[in-house]
């Protein structure tokens, strides 16, 4: 219970370079898991852990935005990282689990190091306004979506 709590006031305070680390903080633990499971052959638990594992490279996949060299990059090391975790589950193979471990704990550490720059710089913003509202009403059999334009009318959604 605590270790939830402690990991929900960690995402609460983090900033976007810091969610990424923690992400891939995530990815690291859940393969070390997956190491000591294979080590004890508790196949079950590793299926489970190689599933959050995947979970999260889904999540770490889906955030990459554009064409450029760097997406390339991330988007195959991270099919990469997937296809060693898929070929360690299938052949029960610790080498595999390991490098897979090697191949992201680079990234990790350079997601940690600019999330702490970041909190570093101390810059903090104040809070902004949303720049669209959207609400929702219902009646009798019957679901409205509204949202706030620009010019601070609601209009239907």
């Amino acid at each position: 219970m605590i270790e939830k709590e402690y990991l929900a006031s960690r995402v609460a305070n983090a900033n976007e370079a810091q969610l990424v680390a923690i992400l891939y903080e995530g990815l690291l633990d859940v393969l070390e898991d997956g190491i000591d499971y294979l080590k004890v052959s508790a196949y079950k638990k590793l299926n489970n852990s190689l599933q959050k594992a995947r979970a999260i490279l889904a999540e770490l996949l889906s955030t990459i935005q554009g064409n450029s060299e760097i997406a390339s990059n991330l988007k195959s090391l991270y099919i990469y990282a997937n296809q060693l975790i898929t070929e360690a589950e299938n052949n029960k193979n610790i080498e595999k689990l390991e490098l897979a471990i090697k191949v992201i704990t680079p990234l990790y550490e350079g997601w940690k190091e600019l999330g702490e720059r970041a909190g570093s710089q101390g810059t903090v913003t104040s809070p902004q306004a949303p720049k669209i509202v959207a609400g929702m009403t219902y009646g009798k059999g019957q679901l409205n979506d509204y949202v706030v334009n620009n010019n601070k009318e609601w209009q239907k959604g």
